[in-house]
Order: C-alpha cells, then sequence, then structure tokens
C-alpha cells in the first residue's frame, strides 16, 4: 500500500483504526477464555472496562450481553440455594450487588433484567431481614452500643431508607454519643470542648434534640468564669476565658471589651510601675504593645508619649582624626549618625559633634571608670548640652598604601597576516616582549569607640577594632605594536609555538585597568565598622 500522497489526517484514522481493531480482538479473545472457564462476571467487567474508555463498539457490547445473562442466570441459581438454606442476609446481599451489576451493563445494552422469579425471593427475605436488622439496632441503642447501631441502620438504609423510622435511630446512633461526651466535659467544667462537641452536631443536624440551648449554655458559662477570674484579677485566666468566647463569637456581650481590659490591665499596671521607676524605655514598649493591640486603653496614649520624653537617650557623636586619616574620621561620623537615623530607634537622638585633629580626653587613661581626670573633662565640655551621652570615635591608625608597581618582561609572538602575490593570506610571526604589571594597594585602620556617661562620665562601652584588606590587579601593556596580535607562547620539545588557548587572558591583561579603586577598600572598611558600632549603640539599653 503507497501513503506517499495520502493526506496526514487520513494516515492518523487509518493508525487509530488499527490500534482500535487490535484492542478489541484481543479483548474479545480474552473475555472468550474467560467465559469458558466460568468466570462471566469478570468477562463482564473486562468489556465493561473497554466500553467505558470507547464506547459504540458493537462486537464487545454483544461479548458483554451474553457474559452478563449467563451471569444473571447464575447468580439467580446461587440466589435460590441461600433461599432454601434460609439465609436472609446472604440472599437480599447477592441481589443488590446483582441488580447494580445489571444497572452498569444496562448502560450500554439494554434490556436485560433479573428474573420474577428472583425479585419474589429477595422481596420476601427483605421484609424478614429489615425486621430483624431493626430490632436488632434497636437493641444496640438501648446498651448504648452506638457504633455498633449505626452499621445495622446504615445496611437499612441501604435498601430501603424509609424503612419505618430508620432515619431517625440513624441519627441518634451517630449524634447521641457525641451529645453524651458534651454532656460529661460541661459537667467537668471543660465549657469550650463540650461546646466544640456539640457544635459538631449542629453543624450536622441542627435540631438534634436541645444542641442549640447546649451551645449557648457552654458559651455563657465560659463567659461567666471568665468574668469572675477578671474579679479576682486573674488576668491570665480571664484573658484566655474571654478568647475563647471572643473566637466563637465575637459579638457575645460585652466580650470583647472585657478580652481588652484582661489583656492589657496588668501591662497598662506593670508599665505605670516601671515609669515611677524610672524604666521609662520598659514602660514605652509596654504601653506601645498595647496600643497596637487594641488602639487604645485607658490614658496609654499620654502615658506612652511620656514615657517616650523620659526614655530618650541624646548621644554626642564625635570623631577625632590622626594626622593623614584623609577624611576618614568624618566619614565614619556621618555613617554613624546616617545609620542610626535611619533605623527609626525612638529612643537614640543624634547630636552631630566636632572632628578634631586631637582631643584631650583622648589622650586621658582609659582604663579606670572612677577615673578623675575623664569625669571633670566629660563634665565640662558637655554640661551645657542636652545629652545624656558621648559617642567618641577615635582614628587610631589609618594608612591607605600603594605599594611599588612590579613589572616583568614577558615573551609572546606578534602575528600578522599579509598577502602574497598570489593572492592568498599568509601568516608572519616574530618575537616581541611585552610588560605584565603587578599593583597591590592595602588599607590598616583601627579605631576605638567609647559611650560615655556625661553626668558621671563612666565609660558606658568601650571596644577597640583592627581592620586590614588589600586589593591586588594585574594587568599587560605593549607600546610598540597592536596587543591584538600579540601570543602568549608555549614550549615543547625546544620549540617555542604560540599558545592559542590562552590567547584570551592575555588580552584581558592587556584590556585591564592599571588603578585600583581605592575608594571601595574604603568603602568595605567603613561599612565593618560603623556595621558594629551602631548595633551596639541601638541594642545598649540604659536602664539594664
Amino acid at each position: 500500500m503507497k501513503l506517499k500522497n495520502t493526506p496526514k489526517y487520513f494516515i492518523a484514522l487509518l493508525l487509530l483504526i488499527t490500534f482500535s481493531c487490535s484492542v478489541k480482538n484481543a479483548t474479545l479473545k480474552k473475555g472468550a477464555e474467560m467465559e469458558k472457564l466460568g468466570n462471566f462476571k469478570q468477562a463482564s467487567e473486562l468489556y465493561l472496562g473497554v466500553l467505558y474508555r470507547k464506547p459504540n463498539l458493537p462486537e464487545i457490547e454483544n461479548a458483554l450481553r451474553r457474559s452478563a445473562q449467563l451471569y444473571i442466570s447464575e447468580s439467580a441459581f446461587s440466589i435460590a440455594n441461600k433461599n432454601e438454606k434460609g439465609d436472609k442476609e446472604g440472599v437480599v446481599n447477592e441481589y443488590y450487588n446483582l441488580n447494580n451489576f445489571v444497572n452498569q451493563v444496562n448502560a450500554f445494552t439494554k434490556n436485560l433484567d433479573i428474573d420474577q422469579q428472583t425479585k419474589a425471593i429477595y422481596n420476601k427475605n427483605l421484609d424478614q431481614y429489615l425486621v430483624g436488622q431493626y430490632d436488632l439496632g434497636i437493641k444496640y441503642l438501648s446498651e448504648q452500643k452506638f457504633r455498633e447501631a449505626e452499621d445495622v441502620f446504615k445496611d437499612i438504609s441501604r435498601f430501603n431508607p424509609d424503612y419505618k423510622d430508620s432515619q431517625k435511630q440513624l441519627s441518634t446512633a451517630v449524634n447521641e454519643p457525641v451529645y453524651l461526651k458534651g454532656v460529661q466535659l460541661f459537667g467537668e467544667k471543660k465549657y469550650i470542648s463540650a461546646h466544640e462537641k456539640w457544635n459538631e452536631i449542629y453543624n450536622r443536624e441542627p435540631n438534634y434534640k436541645d444542641v442549640k440551648n447546649k451551645l449557648q449554655q457552654a458559651l455563657n458559662e465560659r463567659y461567666k468564669e471568665g468574668s469572675y477570674y477578671l474579679m479576682q484579677e486573674n488576668f491570665k485566666e480571664a484573658e484566655l476565658a474571654f478568647e475563647q468566647v471572643k473566637n466563637i463569637n465575637n459579638n457575645y456581650l460585652d466580650v470583647k471589651n472585657l478580652y481588652k481590659e484582661a489583656a492589657s490591665e496588668p501591662i497598662y499596671r506593670k508599665a505605670i510601675k516601671d515609669l515611677k521607676k524610672g524604666k521609662c524605655r520598659t514602660a514605652y514598649l509596654e504601653l506601645d504593645e498595647i496600643i497596637k493591640r487594641f488602639d487604645a486603653y485607658k490614658n496609654s496614649d499620654e502615658l506612652k508619649s511620656e514615657a517616650l520624653v523620659c526614655a530618650e537617650y541624646p548621644i554626642i557623636v564625635e570623631s577625632f582624626k590622626i594626622r593623614n586619616s584623609n577624611g576618614f574620621e568624618n566619614n565614619i561620623q556621618n555613617a554613624v549618625i546616617e545609620d542610626i537615623l535611619a533605623s527609626k530607634n525612638p529612643f537614640v537622638k543624634i547630636i552631630k559633634g566636632s572632628n578634631d585633629i586631637s582631643s584631650p580626653y583622648y589622650n586621658i587613661s582609659e582604663t579606670s571608670k572612677n577615673n578623675l581626670q575623664a569625669k571633670r573633662y566629660i563634665q565640662n565640655s558637655y554640661f551645657n548640652t542636652n545629652a545624656k551621652a558621648v559617642l567618641t570615635i577615635h582614628i587610631n591608625q589609618y594608612q591607605l598604601q600603594e605599594n611599588p608597581v612590579r613589572a616583568y618582561d614577558v615573551n609572546g609572538i606578534e602575528v600578522n597576516k599579509i598577502k602574497s602575490r598570489s593572492g592568498k593570506d599568509s601568516l608572519i610571526e616574530k618575537s616581541v616582549v611585552y610588560k605584565e604589571y603587578e599593583k597591590r594597594t592595602t588599607i590598616q585602620a583601627n579605631i576605638t569607640y567609647r559611650l560615655v556617661e556625661i553626668g558621671t562620665g563612666k565609660i558606658l562601652m568601650q571596644k577597640t577594632i583592627q581592620k586590614n584588606d588589600e586589593k591586588q590587579i594585574r594587568y599587560a601593556r605593549n607600546n610598540n605594536s597592536n596587543y591584538k596580535l600579540i601570543y602568549p607562547i608555549r614550549t615543547i620539545a625546544d620549540r617555542i609555538m604560540r599558545d592559542e588557548s590562552n590567547y584570551k587572558n592575555l588580552q584581558t591583561l592587556f584590556q585591564t585597568s592599571d588603578q585600583i579603586n581605592n575608594q571601595s577598600l574604603v568603602d568595605i572598611v567603613l561599612s565593618d565598622f560603623r556595621k558594629q558600632i551602631v548595633n551596639e549603640i541601638l541594642r545598649f539599653n540604659p536602664e539594664e
């Protein structure tokens, strides 16, 4: 068969048909083998599986009708035998399954049915079976075997949902154990747990017994507990109780206000005590917590403002340099101020001080916290300011050094392209000498920072930091030739050749700048210094 000029869609259709035929034939063959062995139900399920995926296959439908009918006859015989043995449960369950099977088959092949005699056997046994099951379910309920009763009444509903009051009895079997558990928990004063149990029933069946009233009763008792705890000033338990009630019903009586009171009052009282003790920063944070949670409570806004005024800690920031520091002292002073302001710390207020060449305070012995000379200097220098402390940053060492450039002569090969008389390109190589350079800049910086209390001259914080860093570059230059024509060399068996593999690396060296960005080194050191100083200042709490 020639397919060269056949449309693609036709080829695809042909392949699909071929595949479908293959599946159909395989199914019919396998089904016939099952039927031969008497496995009529399995054969029917095989045919059903194919028809679910691809309906309208007449040969498969015919095979299904045949195997299904044989299975129906086989089941009818089995049901008759169970009837003779008085096996009512066996009769009704086998018929139930058989009827479901017939309904599945009739979705693809019509007019299959169970014979009248088998139906009559089923109806007779069903009546007797349901009577027995109902009586058994009632017995289980009387014995409070709720799980067993639930299974029985679900079984009855499977055959006849409207049998007597089986739905009511099923409701009792499902809900009553939960209801009784709620009663038990309520009696143990576990009101929220009881509410959860009764709410489970309410969501499933709102009109079961008095479950609506039970829910209200549980909520009310927990509310009363919270009110009692609040009267006793047991704020923790009161807060928990009101929170649980609020989570269930946010609008229950005045639970929102009582919850606010229970949560806020102990914090409010402590804030007042802390404010009186001069722990203004602590009081501010406590009052801020209340306001963030509840917007307002009593005069917490007013007290918070009062605490903030008291907690403000103005700091003068000064820097002192050595000669040849190139303005590093001013940079670090500004950087520290900038970072502290950016933190938006509500307590730390910054006053920019001087950055002199020398400081009398810097030369005072730093070891003794009771140094009278230091106290005298601090008090005299900053007495008229509003600051509570001075942060001094002393530049002990600052050296940014560019080391001598190291130069090396390096042999290379210059490659030129020329045209011969024939017009062909040819390469001419010659030895050249180019220069490679190494350049290095180092920075060494050492600072001491101190936080000193102005009123007492006491050193609150002191630390010395040393930072060293360097930056190195390597570059190449050639003044006599076009650098793009120059190749590095390699030696193989005493033969000098151009090194093609490292050509790009050499070109990169030729294009590398001969200038080191010294400012980047300064910025790295400055960043480390400012970060450490600022972090410690912001963590410092004068009240601790």
